[in-house]
């Protein structure tokens, strides 16, 4: 038994070993495919997230499980040196954090509307860092939909269930209802993207051309 958990614990050493010695055929092609390709699951899983995950525990964690296996798995995989491995690992943290925090506001600042909103229920939680309380509002919209908001502009300790607030919504409630006003652009957004993903093809792309095939 004891052999057995000793060489199913080796697996996951040799086959991190041999992926980092793969050399393709084009190098510097693949590594772009793989730096492209991690970018748009990154973007994808980010786009998700804003769309489907508001109050979705399942799906939030299968992004961030998804998510988790690209920014942990393309450092090794591509092996790059040092500068370029924290130009690469800066790039994926834009990526995982800029889509998910970047897209509802820029969908709110194209046809977001400010709409007042009633306190249905109030929940207090402790702050694991910070110390002290949050808390978050339970909030019906003139519609009848029922959302949640949290943060110091609209939910606080003065909160009461009945007052009314007033709140940034999607009409067409593609995107999550937000208590600030929404700070970030398509324009922003598309530039950000577009600039770490670019920069992570020429990482991956140059990473992977420094590496010498393998004699035949």
């Amino acid at each position: 038994m004891t052999n057995a958990r000793t060489r199913a614990g080796n697996v996951v050493p040799r086959v991190v070993r041999s992926v980092r010695g793969w050399t393709p055929h084009r190098p510097r092609l693949a590594g772009a495919a793989m730096g492209l390709g991690a970018a748009v699951v990154l973007v994808g899983c980010g786009l998700a997230n804003a769309v489907m995950g508001h109050g979705r525990l399942p799906v939030q964690v299968s992004l961030v499980v998804v998510s988790a296996a690209v920014v942990l798995g393309l450092p090794v995989i591509v092996a790059p040196p040092e500068k370029r491995m924290l130009a690469m690992v800066l790039c994926l943290v834009v990526l995982v954090i800029a889509m998910p925090a970047g897209f509802r506001d820029a969908v709110l600042s194209v046809r977001g509307e400010r709409t007042p909103a009633t306190v249905t229920e109030i929940t207090r939680s402790p702050r694991p860092r910070t110390g002290g309380d949050q808390y978050e509002c339970t909030i019906r919209l003139p519609d009848g939909r029922e959302t949640f908001v949290d943060g110091k502009e609209v939910c606080t300790a003065s909160t009461r269930v009945g007052d009314r607030i007033r709140v940034y919504t999607d009409p067409y409630d593609l995107v999550a209802t937000k208590a600030k006003a929404p700070a970030v652009t398509f324009p922003v957004l598309g530039t950000v993207v577009g600039a770490a993903t670019l920069l992570l093809v020429v990482v991956t792309s140059q990473t992977m051309g420094r590496k010498r095939r393998a004699p035949e």
